[in-house]
């Protein structure tokens, strides 16, 4: 015969299970909207009936269970979605990051809505014929230099523009790399706090759920691998390094360095492998020479590429004048675009200007002057990276920006939409559905009502028995 009041411990634990249920319930509401939080659930299991937990056995088949067991209280979460949300992230970042940094390129030496280098150099051409036409004549030779003129303050106002653009992404790079180290110092806390509680056998969902929260958030910035070390702890790497290693007690602190004209994010153990997220944006922005570089370096057209276009084009060009001009007698001063600018010379005399190779020079006579434009408009080869005129290289240079500008545009709206999908499906895994939860309440409700009458029940029956029965003849 069974324990009278087993029946008694079988409905208690169907009370707490119920309560249990309703408590995981409310929370799920209150927290339905907190972000980063993840839908927890009761798990139970049945208590079955053990012959050792009796002094006397039950010999026949007539057992039963002993109600239920609370196991634990779980989040649910889907460690796969979670990888591929903080890869499709790391894209996204990339390429939002990138498409600010060159629509500023673009915005800036873009001639659709307004004149720029390009419209400079017409100007140059269209006055240097027009003088042609008039040597001698101060006022069109003046034209000529102050359209010159204006090329040189173009190329340095773009190459300032440029730089403080670059100065700018190094600040951004910075506070960045601040964020890490905050971020990743935080995650090794949460590892201690999550390893402490499992310990003592305490479920941390909630501290599980910051310390996601923090990944998702790295993985902004850089491609990171998460391993779990089955403790409750994780590491973090970043290609072949731990900026987290758990196991030793191990965190990283990251900067940057400045390496000639480049810069570089590392560690103590070395340099990042950087490969994606907006850390790479800035570097790829920041160190990028393009066509310009060499073996090792970084290939990106970044800002640092378009001001080496705007350095050859300096170059070129006032290599090209000078030389045009006749020896020792230098139209422009300077091999940069930063530099550039009219020599001493012309800005004295605007007839410095040779108008005649002529050994005895006539009024009117204007044979340089045609060979200055035949040779502008000769194809000129500069570096390894183009052949052509010097206004198609303008035109190169504008077009790299725009259709850099739309190909991360078009990257971004698809690492959009991919990163929206998967954050959809990992919603509709981990997020709290209010119909879902108004269902719980209700079948919680239901089973507690149930237990309680359970409860009710035994008590009439053992009061039956303990006050009634055999009172007859008393």
């Amino acid at each position: 015969m069974r324990s009278s009041f087993l029946g008694f411990e079988i409905a208690k634990s169907g009370l707490q299970s119920a309560q249990a249920g309703l408590d995981v319930t409310g929370q799920n509401i209150a927290k339905m909207n907190a972000k980063g939080y993840s839908r927890q659930t009761v798990e139970q299991s049945t208590d079955y009936y053990a012959t050792n937990n009796y002094k006397y056995a039950l010999l026949n088949e007539n057992k039963i269970g002993h109600g239920v067991t609370l196991d634990r209280i779980t989040q649910i979460r889907d460690q796969f979605l979670d990888t591929r949300y903080r890869e499709a992230f790391a894209d996204y970042s990339r390429y939002s990051k990138a498409l600010s940094i060159m629509t500023s390129v673009s915005n800036l030496v873009d001639e659709t809505l307004r004149d720029g280098l390009g419209a400079a150099y017409e100007e140059f051409i269209i006055n240097l014929q027009t003088f042609s036409m008039n040597t001698g004549d101060i006022d069109y030779s003046g034209l000529v230099r102050s359209s010159a003129q204006k090329i040189t303050e173009t190329l340095s106002y773009y190459y300032n523009q440029l730089e403080k653009l670059r100065e700018q992404e190094v600040d951004d790079l910075s506070i960045s790399i601040n964020d890490i180290n905050d971020l990743l110092e935080r995650i090794s806390g949460l590892n201690k706090e999550i390893q402490f509680e499992k310990l003592f056998k305490n479920s941390p969902n909630e501290l599980l759920d910051t310390r996601n929260l923090c990944l998702d958030q790295l993985a902004g910035y850089m491609n990171i691998t998460i391993e779990d070390n089955g403790d409750g702890t994780i590491n973090v790497k970043v290609g072949s390094q731990y900026l987290i290693d758990a196991r030793s007690d191990t965190v990283q602190k990251l900067s940057y360095e400045e390496i000639g004209d480049t810069y570089a994010v590392k560690t103590e153990s070395g340099e990042l492998e950087i490969a994606n997220g907006s850390l790479k944006a800035s570097l790829d922005a920041i160190n990028g020479k393009g066509d310009f570089a060499a073996s090792g370096e970084n290939d990106a057209k970044g800002i640092l590429y378009f001001q080496m276009l705007l350095d050859a084009f300096a170059l070129n060009f006032v290599t090209k004048m000078n030389e045009l001009n006749g020896a020792d007698k230098p139209l422009f001063q300077g091999t940069t675009a930063l530099t550039i600018e009219i020599s001493d010379a012309w800005l004295k005399d605007a007839n410095y200007i040779t108008t005649t190779n002529n050994a005895e020079p006539k009024d009117g006579q204007n044979d340089n002057i045609l060979r200055m434009l035949a040779e502008l408009n000769k194809d000129v080869s500069i570096g390894d990276i183009f052949i052509g005129t010097f206004d198609e290289f303008i035109l190169k240079m504008i077009l790299d920006a725009g259709s850099e500008e739309s190909y991360m545009n078009d990257l971004t709206q698809s690492s959009d939409a991919i990163l929206t999908s998967i954050d959809n499906q990992r919603e509709a895994a981990k997020g709290v559905s209010l119909n879902e939860e108004t269902v719980n309440i209700l079948k919680y409700q239901r089973a507690f009502e149930a237990s309680s009458r359970i409860l009710t029940a035994l008590d009439e029956m053992l009061d039956t028995i303990i006050n009634r029965m055999g009172a007859v003849g008393r």
